[in-house]
């Protein structure tokens, strides 16, 4: 034990090697920091945690915003339907078969029966002609023909006030009267004919007696 202010033992002047004194109420910092391996290992599962959260979160948003923009994108892509329109082209009528053959069935609305400006017939060409009605049958002939599958029209007789039934196609030359098609149009006139005759055994007539007519 020594004096305060005494020399040191051993004499002389040596320097003291005392470490400086602390002032003031401020706490003092440790030197050194002690972390545990288990604070570590828990502290580093935590980051992993919240940066796999933060990865989630980042590719489920940006997914959201391709399906969002592809969706879009097909929409404006995708070119609108043409809408329907009532007047954009003209239906056609629809052809149906006769019994015996594939002839068209054309209707009084189409070809008025009464209606001599439409007088279908070439002159040179030969037709038949199926009959010479009457006035008040007529349209009822011509209509009958028709929706049975022959192409018959009204025309005019030798004088303006006389009219008969005639029956398409026509044929040039004399010898085209033994060809198959105008073979198949008498074999359809002779049918259409009978059925005609049923229809009204009394007043009817078949066509058995039709005759060729060239056109002159």
């Amino acid at each position: 034990m020594r004096r305060p202010g005494s020399p040191s033992a051993g004499g002389g002047d040596a320097s003291v090697s005392a470490s400086p004194r602390r002032t003031g109420n401020a706490p003092g910092l440790p030197s050194t920091f002690e972390v545990s391996l288990a604070k570590a290992a828990v502290i580093g599962a935590a980051v992993v945690v919240a940066i796999a959260i933060a990865y989630g979160i980042g590719v489920q948003r940006g997914g959201s915003l391709a399906r969002s923009s592809g969706s879009s994108g097909a929409a404006a892509a995708a070119p609108e339907a043409p809408k329907a329109s009532d007047s954009s082209s003209p239906r056609v009528p629809a052809i149906a078969k006769s019994d015996d053959s594939a002839a068209r069935k054309v209707g009084a609305k189409d070809r008025p029966a009464t209606d001599n400006n439409g007088d279908p017939r070439v002159k040179g060409m030969r037709y038949f002609v199926l009959a010479h009605p009457s006035s008040e049958r007529a349209a009822e002939l011509v209509d009958f023909c028709q929706l049975n599958g022959l192409d018959a029209y009204l025309v005019p007789d030798d004088t303006a006030l006389l009219r008969k039934v005639i029956v398409l196609p026509g044929y040039r030359d004399p010898s085209e009267k033994s060809s198959p098609e105008i073979k198949a149009l008498e074999a359809r006139i002779r049918n259409v004919g009978d059925k005609w005759k049923a229809k009204n055994p009394r007043a009817n007539k078949d066509f058995r007696e039709a005759y060729p007519e060239a056109y002159r």
